[in-house]
């Protein structure tokens, strides 16, 4: 007997919250509270695949939990996992410790062992380690302003500052770069 009661009082402040929501939202202005910092929704060990038209597999995202951050519209992934294969057949795989994409995912940034490799057909492959990598997907561009590694085939690459094209392969380092030149084996001149 008390159970409808109680359903009804449960849909009624549910109600009232989602009018006073509402209400907030299309009237804005000074007199709304500002957007919580604190996560409205979390994903534990999540697995996330996108599929181009034709249906063939594009993106691949994992990570142990995930947050999201409504006040800045941010996403916080924990052990990110990225896998991505592009039309050319470039396979492209990232991973660190913590992840964090704005809204668009138009910036996504890598902390604590980040390390990115890329495979494109007919080239050799290419991975970059650091602890902090700031990826822009849309403009395929990588920067860091940490110690950072670039490796190609044998050839090793290191400084404190990281500019990376990913477009064309060319990268620009600063600081105190080092570098070492091997020809693969079997090479021509």
């Amino acid at each position: 007997m008390m159970l409808p009661l109680l359903l009804m009082l449960l849909l009624a402040g549910f109600s009232g919250w989602v009018a006073r929501e509402a209400l907030l939202a299309t009237h804005g202005g000074a007199g709304s509270p500002p957007a919580p910092q604190k996560p409205d929704y979390f994903l534990q060990d999540f697995q996330t695949r996108s599929f181009d038209a034709a249906g063939r597999a594009g993106a691949e995202l994992s990570g142990a939990a995930m947050q999201h951050i409504p006040g800045n519209q941010t996403v916080r992934i924990a052990q990110p996992r990225l896998r991505v294969q592009d039309q050319q057949g470039a396979l492209t795989h990232a991973s660190a410790d913590v992840g964090l994409s704005n809204a668009d995912a138009s910036n996504v940034q890598l902390f604590g062992h980040a390390v990115l490799q890329r495979q494109a057909p007919g080239q050799q492959l290419v991975v970059v380690r650091s602890s902090f990598l700031n990826i822009f997907p849309q403009t395929r561009r990588i920067s860091s302003n940490r110690p950072s590694t670039v490796q190609q085939g044998q050839s090793m690459f290191s400084g404190d500052d990281l500019q990376m094209n990913g477009l064309d392969g060319t990268f620009t380092m600063q600081g105190s770069v080092r570098g070492r030149l091997r020809r693969e084996t079997g090479a021509t001149p």
